[in-house]
C-alpha cells in the first residue's frame, strides 16, 4: 500500500473532478490524503479520504465565501504576491513541510500548480499531473518555456480524446483518459418530492463560480421567465454562492425550484435539457448522462469547452452578453423540437461510459506508483523535503498575475 497524496487547485471543480481517481485508487487499498485550503475540508471529508490544510493563515476557513461575495482577493493573486518577485515561492516550504510530515508515495497535482509538482519531482515523489480543462501549456506560447521543467511528469487529461478537436499530435507524456465521473460521490440534499414526473426538467446552474460572472443575475432572471411560460417543465436551478430566491423575481414560477447548490449527478439523470456556463465537468457530467445543452460561455476556458459542445452537435450557444427571454426560448425550442441533440448526446454518452469503464487513469497511476523506484514509506528522512523547497523552482507559473494565468479571467 502507497500514501497518495491529491493537490487540487483551490476551485470546487478542479476538486471534484478528482474524487473519482481518489476513490479508484483508495478501493486498490492505497491510502488517500488531500492537501488543500480549509474549505475543502469538508467536501474531503464526506468523501471518507483524508485531508491536511495548507495555507491556512492566508488563505482561512470561509475564503470561498468571502470571494463569493467579492470581500477578497482571488487565490491567484494571494499565489502571486505570496511569492514576490523571486523565483523560488515563499509558499513552498509549507508544501515541503507537509510533504515531509506525511511521506507520499506518489502526489497527483493539479496542472495548474507547477511549482508544486517540481517540488514533489525534486523530493523524488512519483508525480502526476492532473488536467482538468482544455488546456496544453507546453502549446500555449506564453507558458511553454516555464512547463519545460514539467514535461518529464505524465499528465491525465481527464476527458475522453473524442470531445477535443482533431489534433495531430500528443506529447509523449500527456494521456487522454476517461472523463472520471464519480458515480458513489457522497452529495447534498434535494428536495426530490418538489419534482413533477409529468413535466420535462430543465436544469440551469452556472456552476460555483457564479459570482465571477458580470451579469448573472440578468443571465439567471431570463431563465426564469423563459422557462416559466411553457406549461410542460419544470424548472430546477442553482443560484450559486452569491445569490438566493430572494434576490430573483419568481413570481408566477410556480413549481419551479431554486437552491444554492443541488446534487448535479442526481438531477441529470432526470435532466430534458441543461443549461449551463460551460464549466468542463459540468459538460462532462451532461454527456455522461447523454443530456443536451444549451450552453451560455462565460469566463476561463468556458468558451473553448463551448465550442467542442457545437461541434459535436450536443447542444446550442446563447451569448450571455446579448441574452433575452426569446433567446433563451429559441434555444431550448430548438433542442426541444429537434430529435438529433438527443441522439448525438446519446452517441456521446456511450461513448463517455465505454472510456469510464476501461478505466485507464487508474491503470495508468498505478503503473507510474509501481515504476518508481523510490514509491514506498521510508525513501526519503524529512528534512530533505525541506531542502529541495529551498532549491531555485524555474516553473514560473505560480506568480504569473491573474490576468495572465491560462484558463482565468483577462
Amino acid at each position: 500500500m502507497a500514501r497518495i497524496v491529491f493537490v487540487p487547485f483551490p476551485e470546487a471543480g478542479h476538486l471534484y473532478a478528482s474524487f473519482k481517481l481518489a476513490r479508484q485508487l483508495s478501493s486498490c487499498g492505497h491510502d488517500i490524503w488531500y492537501l488543500g485550503i480549509e474549505d475543502f475540508k469538508e467536501p474531503v471529508c464526506r468523501q471518507e479520504f483524508k485531508f491536511r490544510p495548507i495555507f491556512s493563515e492566508s488563505i482561512p476557513k470561509g475564503f470561498l465565501a468571502q470571494q463569493a461575495s467579492g470581500n477578497t482577493e482571488p487565490f491567484e493573486a494571494i499565489l502571486s504576491a505570496a511569492q514576490g518577485d523571486g523565483e523560488r515561492s515563499d509558499l513552498l516550504p509549507e508544501f515541503a513541510k507537509v510533504f515531509g510530515g506525511i511521506r507520499p508515495g506518489l502526489a497527483v497535482v493539479d496542472l495548474l500548480l507547477g511549482k508544486a509538482a517540481l517540488l514533489s519531482k525534486r523530493c523524488g515523489i512519483a508525480t502526476v499531473l492532473l488536467n482538468t480543462q482544455f488546456y496544453d501549456p507546453w502549446e500555449d506560447v506564453r507558458k511553454a518555456a516555464d512547463y519545460e521543467a514539467l514535461r518529464d511528469i505524465p499528465e491525465l487529461v481527464l476527458c475522453p480524446l473524442e470531445l477535443d478537436f482533431p489534433r495531430s499530435q500528443l506529447r509523449d507524456n500527456c494521456h487522454y483518459v476517461e472523463a472520471s465521473i464519480d458515480e458513489d460521490r457522497k452529495d447534498i440534499s434535494f428536495p426530490w418530492q418538489c419534482l413533477d414526473p409529468g413535466k420535462q426538467l430543465i436544469y440551469c446552474s452556472l456552476g460555483s463560480q457564479s459570482h465571477l460572472i458580470h451579469n448573472g443575475h440578468k443571465l439567471l432572471q431570463r431563465v426564469i421567465e423563459a422557462v416559466s411560460e411553457r406549461a410542460g417543465w419544470q424548472l430546477v436551478l442553482t443560484t450559486g454562492a452569491r445569490w438566493s430566491a430572494q434576490d430573483l423575481e419568481t413570481t408566477g414560477c410556480g413549481g419551479s425550484i431554486f437552491v444554492n447548490r443541488a446534487p448535479q449527478l442526481e438531477i441529470l439523470k432526470r435532466t430534458w435539457i441543461a443549461i449551463t456556463h460551460g464549466g468542463f465537468n459540468s459538460v462532462k457530467e451532461c454527456i455522461f448522462h447523454g443530456v443536451p445543452m444549451v450552453v451560455c460561455p462565460l469566463i476561463r476556458d468556458h468558451p473553448a469547452v463551448a465550442a467542442r459542445v457545437l461541434h459535436h452537435g450536443l447542444g446550442v450557444r446563447v451569448n450571455v452578453h446579448t441574452i433575452s427571454v426569446e433567446s433563451v426560448k429559441t434555444a431550448l425550442d430548438e433542442i426541444d423540437t429537434n430529435p438529433l441533440f438527443h441522439v448525438r448526446a446519446g452517441r456521446m454518452q456511450r461513448l463517455f461510459r465505454e472510456r469510464e469503464r476501461a478505466g485507464d487513469a487508474v491503470r495508468i497511476v498505478l503503473s507510474i506508483l509501481d515504476s518508481n523506484e523510490l514509491a514506498n514509506l521510508n525513501r526519503m528522512p524529512k528534512q530533505d523535503y525541506t531542502a529541495a523547497a529551498n532549491e531555485t523552482i524555474t516553473c514560473e507559473h505560480g506568480r504569473q498575475s491573474c490576468s495572465s494565468i491560462p484558463g482565468k479571467l483577462s
